[in-house]
């Protein structure tokens, strides 16, 4: 895939490095490749099937950004990849709003492509909630309506996020008053109109909505459920489904009257107006289901008397034991996935070799021996897959693996997994009603 084949323009393409653009055609570069040269690259800030977020610094203008970075051998043959990196490009380009991140650039070389995107510092939106001192009806609110006035920008312009959760929702910077910013658009979708329907299942289970798991289409109102199940998980820590299968989250849904239940005690000191919000953007019928730009008139949201109770301890409690298990469920993917890479890496496969590092680059010797997390396992009462054991034969999901990640991105692979392992291994389990007890 070369330059020429894409319907994009790089911001940074329009400068100089005239001599640099030469010299990358005589080396079989991409043009738009020369705008690499004005990025220090630092450390990795996540990693997924087909690449990986670093952070890294704009010479020119001194900015710290995030940039994507895709590999192009496993995106190839792939259509449905291709085709999505594309429109994520198309849509960030357009995307201009103060809660969404935003676009700053794009280029590729032989081997990657790369996606520079505005770098959120503040922290994952219930990482910085549990970290204040009080959270309140008020603060829930200031959130809700910074995402809803994403939500109908992007839905004014016909287009739908379609994974809205806590994750993709980030504070700019960490100050007090800092705004949210709706980020990774890789599964949106740009309608023909308002009314276009999208038949292809996306999104993260638990906060996606039931008609995008079946087969009547869904468009803009799934955005609207995802941002209620997340203004449920705000004002009480915990989420309002438990299903881990389609099936039972589409029976556990459709059991009652209403798809979500208010528990006692941890409900108690929300108001009715909450729950009535909630309700409201829960509603099953996505055709009957409020707009965004309806939701922003709800009475929750524009009454002058608010509820000030401080929700903090009764969301700290949950979330805390939530992301004990989620810690733990992070340990042993980590584990699989550094069983697997470990062999891969430590023989490096880059044909363009690493990025510019802020940081001082991690040997893979610094990779602990596959037996010292398994028996953090133990500990945990955990089991790793038993492909974690067996890499004689590469599946697959374990090729592409193979060929999206850095020697980089696995040192801080690595070092993910150690400061998990520590975290839940350390944990001190609070006080806590039991799980029975929310059944009240």
């Amino acid at each position: 895939m070369v330059e020429s084949e894409m319907e994009f323009k790089s911001p940074s393409e329009t400068g100089g490095h005239k001599v640099s653009k030469l010299l990358n055609k005589l080396s079989g570069q991409p043009s738009s490749y020369v705008n690499k040269r004005d990025y220090i690259f630092g450390k990795t800030l996540g990693a997924g099937t087909f690449g990986v977020v670093r952070q890294a610094r704009h010479i020119p203008t001194n900015e710290n950004v995030a940039v994507k970075i895709l590999l192009k051998q496993a995106l190839k043959g792939n259509d449905v990849q291709l085709k999505m990196l594309y429109d994520e490009l198309s849509i960030l380009q357009r995307l201009h709003h103060p809660n969404i991140v935003q676009f700053r650039d794009w280029f590729e070389s032989k081997d990657k492509f790369y996606i520079v995107t505005q770098l959120a510092t503040g922290g994952e939106l219930f990482d910085r909630i549990i970290s204040k001192g009080k959270f309140t009806e008020v603060d829930a609110i200031k959130i809700v309506v910074q995402m809803l006035n994403a939500v109908v920008y992007i839905h004014s312009m016909n287009i739908v996020h379609r994974d809205l959760k806590p994750e993709n929702v980030l504070y700019l910077d960490p100050s007090d008053d800092s705004r949210i910013v709706v980020a990774d658009f890789g599964i949106a979708k740009e309608l023909k109109n308002g009314d276009e329907l999208i038949f292809k299942a996306a999104g993260s289970l638990g906060y996606v909505a039931p008609e995008v798991l079946t087969t009547h289409g869904h468009g803009k109102a799934c955005d609207i459920w995802s941002l209620g199940v997340i203004t449920y998980t705000l004002l009480c820590g915990y989420s309002p489904f438990v299903a881990d299968t389609v099936e039972n989250f589409l029976n556990e849904c459709t059991a009652e009257d209403q798809p979500v239940k208010f528990q006692k005690p941890y409900w108690n000191g929300i108001s009715e107006e909450a729950k009535k919000f909630i309700v409201r953007a829960l509603t099953l019928n996505p055709h009957k289901r409020p707009t965004a730009k309806e939701l922003s008139e709800d009475p929750w949201i524009t009454s002058s008397s608010k509820s000030t109770n401080d929700l903090l301890p009764g969301v700290k409690k949950s979330y805390d034991s939530r992301t004990r298990f989620r810690d733990a469920v992070e340990i042993v993917k980590l584990n699989n996935r550094i069983a697997k890479l470990r062999k891969m890496y430590c023989q490096g496969e880059s044909t363009e070799g690493p990025e510019t590092d802020i940081e001082e680059n991690r040997s893979c010797a610094s990779a602990p021996s596959d037996g010292s997390l398994s028996q953090s396992f133990k500990s945990l009462n955990l089991k790793p897959s038993s492909s974690s054991t067996n890499s004689s034969c590469l599946s697959e999901d374990e090729k592409k693996i193979k060929s999206t990640l850095t020697q980089n991105a696995f040192a801080q692979l690595v070092k993910a997994a150690k400061k998990n392992q520590d975290k839940v291994l350390n944990y001190e389990d609070p006080k806590t009603e039991t799980t029975d007890s929310k059944n009240d």
